[in-house]
């Protein structure tokens, strides 16, 4: 089978395409044909080992897996002895953790893992994206921020793929949405449903007199500090990315009834909390209250250009690697 294979750390040029054998799933495990993968900025941090940080998870001095990819949506081609919910055949998506893999024709993922078979009202294209913005911005908003109707909600990054679902979900949520992005995504932003959007090359938010009960950074562009006086008396700020700042901030003001930060680790939740997320999202997809929102779909030996776009900081949406479809 086809791979991509991540021998050193480096650019987005270490990638080689090779060919190995075709993994044999073990009783616990489905084998899946890949049909799509994300490119992730998670995944472009374990080609090149920076933040160093990172090597704690990959590997010190070269990456432990070699063949990355999280998250996936493909079709089940073999299953274990002890497998009893899925069976040849059956579409699904998921994430398969650090055992990663989606870079590849086929990967085996572990029946404990977040996958679920894809439902048979909706695709694969469709519910994809819901393994990173979705189900990264729908426990930011719902139960760190605790957003309800008539909130006041700013989405920082609002055109990522975790800034744009945070925006519908908000919207679903109940919230009045100001959207920050950049001018080319300013048409977009306002598509997603948001009631305002301000234009970050034009004005700074954070400069104006509005003042909101939560700004969730989806991109980590900004901090507590600069964001404090945005906030109301007892608003609340949120990151996906944070400091070591906003981690202190957030662990002495917990209980605070002032102006607060905090931040969640929402990738490391649990893998059927993560399902009971994408069954949330799911209806929401079928209500046509959130959708899918695709930047760049990839070939397969482009994954280095896929990863180098990825790291501008600057993708609308989701970037995905198309490999067996």
């Amino acid at each position: 089978m086809k791979v991509m294979y991540c021998q050193k750390y480096g650019g987005p040029e270490v990638y080689q395409l090779k060919e190995l054998d075709k993994p044999t799933p073990r009783e616990d495990e489905l084998l899946v044909k890949v049909y799509r993968a994300i490119v992730s900025p998670t995944d472009a941090n374990f080609r090149s080992g920076s933040p160093f940080i990172a090597r704690l998870f990959s590997g010190l001095f070269s990456p432990k897996k070699k063949v990355h990819g999280e998250m996936f949506a493909g079709i089940v081609h073999g299953i274990g002895e002890s497998i009893k919910d899925f069976k040849v055949g059956d579409i699904v998506y998921g994430t398969n953790g650090m055992a990663l893999g989606a870079y590849a024709d086929y990967l085996t993922v572990n029946i404990k893992e977040a996958i679920k078979k894809v439902p048979k009202d909706l695709n694969y294209k469709e519910v994809l994206p819901l393994l990173d913005g979705g189900i990264t911005a729908l426990p930011f908003l719902k139960e760190l921020g605790k957003v309800k109707e008539g909130d006041h909600v700013l989405v920082n990054g609002a055109s990522g793929a975790v800034g744009s679902m945070g925006v519908m979900i908000a919207k679903h949520l109940g919230a009045t949405v100001t959207g920050v992005c950049s001018t080319k995504n300013v048409d977009l932003v306002k598509s997603l449903g948001a009631d305002h959007v301000i234009d970050y090359k034009q004005e700074d938010f954070t400069k104006q007199e509005n003042t909101y009960d939560l700004i969730f950074d989806a991109v980590g562009k900004s901090n507590f500090s600069i964001c404090k006086k945005s906030l109301i008396e007892h608003g609340m700020y949120i990151t996906t990315v944070p400091t070591l700042g906003v981690m202190w901030q957030a662990m002495t003001k917990k209980n605070s009834n002032k102006k607060k930060t905090s931040f969640m680790a929402a990738g490391l939740r649990k893998p059927d909390v993560k399902i009971r997320d994408l069954e949330y999202l799911e209806e929401l997809v079928r209500q046509k209250e959130i959708k899918a929102l695709h930047s760049q779909v990839f070939p397969f030996e482009k994954l280095g250009e896929a990863q180098a776009y990825v790291e501008t900081g600057h993708k609308v949406g989701n970037v995905t690697l198309s490999v067996n479809e």
